[in-house]
């Protein structure tokens, strides 16, 4: 897809500079079709090039930026992208009249002043005004896709926090946890004081972070452990978890996610002593992987991806990365992306 964007947009860049090098020629000379035009048409096709790659890193760059800090930052970068386009726009000039001037046998003596009084008097008046259009346009398309991004993000954000507020007063989550809890009290009371302090950490975690875009890894994967213990002292060995990951502290990832997927995992795997339900988390390049082994239940497909659906779109709209999830050899396997502090 992006190969065949590229060429697209080559293509057009092509054909613009032979219009638009035709049309000046001819309104510059009266004849476009002389040796010029082939020069002023590289020359066209070159400056687009450039400046539109540099123009691509710059949107690049602001993809992911919230309203605020593109409007801190979209003037001054209008001003430098406009005289960078200014100084490759006459540099170019300069060198293609210079080597037209080489190809034709043309005496040099004069060729600076030819260039200031003539060629670059033209051309500052010519690239300028399109410089000046595009520049503002560009940046123009930058900002609304950034009031776009937010709104987006601000309207899956109260999908989001209302998802949360749900899961937390689901009454099955609750019962379950409550009647643990009943079980344990009047066995150890230094147990069942530790599983209140863990069920009112994940509460707060998932209350200070609802409108948190990102956290540190290691936050997050301190906050799944704590859930999976107190799924543990239910299940005691019936579920397995291991995470295998070096370096969390410098990474970032979508809050709540890896509770998510490993939630997931216990709600549609059926699990006993016999046949423990193992659940993993390790690193990959610029993703978590998350994976388990298949011991599905009898529940709805569309059920199923409901959370994971929900989470794509978020991580989608945060990140502008894929969520990924496939079976593979009995396995349950989700690729969750990750950026770098």
């Amino acid at each position: 897809m992006k190969k065949n964007k590229r060429t697209i947009a080559f293509i057009l860049a092509l054909i613009f500079s032979i219009v638009f090098s035709l049309l000046f020629k001819w309104v510059q000379t009266g004849n476009p079709f002389k040796p010029e035009t082939l020069m002023y048409g590289i020359i066209v096709f070159l400056n687009i090039l450039i400046t539109g790659g540099v123009a691509f890193s710059i949107f690049h760059k602001n993809a992911n930026k919230s309203t605020i800090q593109v409007k801190k930052n979209i003037l001054p970068s209008f001003l430098l992208f406009v005289l960078f386009a200014l100084v490759v726009s006459l540099s170019l000039v300069s060198i293609g009249v210079y080597i037209f001037y080489l190809i034709k046998g043309l005496d040099t003596t004069n060729f600076l002043t030819q260039l200031i009084h003539v060629e670059l008097s033209g051309a500052i008046k010519q690239f300028s005004i399109w410089i000046l259009i595009g520049s503002a346009f560009f940046f123009y398309i930058i900002w609304r896709k950034a009031i776009e991004r937010e709104q987006k993000l601000r309207e899956e954000n109260l999908k989001y926090r209302y998802q949360n507020l749900k899961s937390q007063v689901n009454p099955h989550f609750l019962f379950n946890s409550l009647n643990t809890l009943s079980e344990i009290v009047y066995e150890d009371a230094k147990i069942a004081d530790k599983y209140i302090q863990k069920l009112s950490g994940i509460y707060r975690y998932i209350l200070e972070n609802e409108e948190i875009d990102l956290v540190p890894l290691n936050k997050e994967i301190e906050f799944v452990k704590q859930y999976f213990d107190i799924q543990k002292v239910r299940d005691n060995d019936k579920i397995l978890l291991e995470i295998d990951f070096q370096d969390a502290d410098e990474f970032k990832v979508v809050p709540i996610s890896l509770q998510i997927l490993v939630e997931n995992a216990l709600k549609h795997n059926s699990r006993s002593e016999k046949l423990p339900l193992k659940i993993r988390i390790e690193r990959n390049i610029d993703n978590i992987v998350v994976s388990n082994n298949i011991q599905r239940k009898n529940i709805l497909a569309s059920k199923l991806k409901t959370g994971l659906l929900n989470l794509k779109e978020r991580v989608k709209l945060i990140l502008d990365k894929d969520l990924i999830y496939e079976e593979d050899n009995n396995q349950f396997i989700v690729k969750l992306p990750i950026i770098k502090s």
